[in-house]
């Protein structure tokens, strides 16, 4: 399959998983606590001249109540534990070319699961596929991830006639990532005896994240990316190593 019908069937592949994700996120929300016990989630609406809280909650009601009936106001705090998913996709760029003139342009595509400890460290296991010009990869690998800042979402009602007292939202948050595990060769082969074998794959490097939704962020993300991978002959006896040595450039979204 030439290389750009492949991207092409790739980056279709991404946007339908990340679309079909995104919808089903649960929209960041304003959380009242009231002295009472009370938790309300919804939109909270400009302070009216007596200081009062208003928010309209999710099944359509409002609710109006006084300074010293509330105890704080926020926004819903993203899960520090749980299930994590990360998609990704991206070039991984290069200058060297193959013995036979061809620049060894490659796209990425990843998919991660695992567990989210802490906001600084999240532990899972990936695939997907790394499609060079001239080789095609399946890697199988463990990966460690976290943020490097983070703050608290809910903060106490301290400013009084403001539109949203004492509400803070999450900006952009910087995040490392260290991937390393092993790359199965899935190169067609169409020459009788020539064998292309897989090897070891790692990648590490920084990037932001965007947080957009509860649970849900948009990911930027750059590093280093190594492929490894040996071409035997057909004699049986001669073989060829590779190490695919890139810089990695992608996007995508966690979950």
């Amino acid at each position: 399959m030439p290389f750009v019908y492949r991207f092409t069937y790739l980056f279709a592949l991404f946007s339908c998983v990340t679309l079909s994700a995104s919808i089903a996120q649960t929209v960041v929300s304003d959380v009242v606590t009231l002295k009472n016990g009370w938790i309300l989630r919804g939109t909270l609406l400009p302070a009216r001249p007596d200081s009062s809280v208003v928010i309209d909650t999710r099944d359509g009601n409002r609710f109006v109540f006084s300074r010293a009936e509330v105890q704080t106001v926020g926004r819903d705090t993203p899960r520090t534990k749980g299930y994590g998913l990360y998609v990704e996709l991206g070039p991984l760029a290069a200058r060297n070319t193959t013995a036979q003139a061809v620049t060894t342009a490659a796209i990425t595509f990843h998919i991660i699961n695992g567990f989210r400890f802490s906001r600084g460290f999240y532990a899972g296991f990936g695939t997907g596929v790394d499609l060079y010009a001239t080789q095609t990869f399946v890697p199988l690998f463990a990966s460690v991830r976290g943020d490097l800042s983070g703050g608290s979402r809910q903060s106490s009602l301290a400013r009084p006639g403001l539109a949203r007292p004492g509400l803070t939202r999450p900006g952009p948050i910087p995040f490392y990532f260290l991937d390393g595990g092993y790359g199965l060769n899935a190169t067609v082969n169409n020459t009788p005896g020539l064998r292309y074998i897989g090897g070891a794959y790692t990648s590490a490097g920084l990037g932001i994240r965007f947080p957009f939704s509860r649970n849900s962020s948009f990911l930027l993300s750059g590093g280093y990316y190594l492929q490894q991978s040996i071409i035997e002959q057909p004699d049986g006896r001669t073989r060829e190593s590779a190490d695919f040595n890139r810089v990695a450039i992608r996007a995508g979204f966690t979950f």
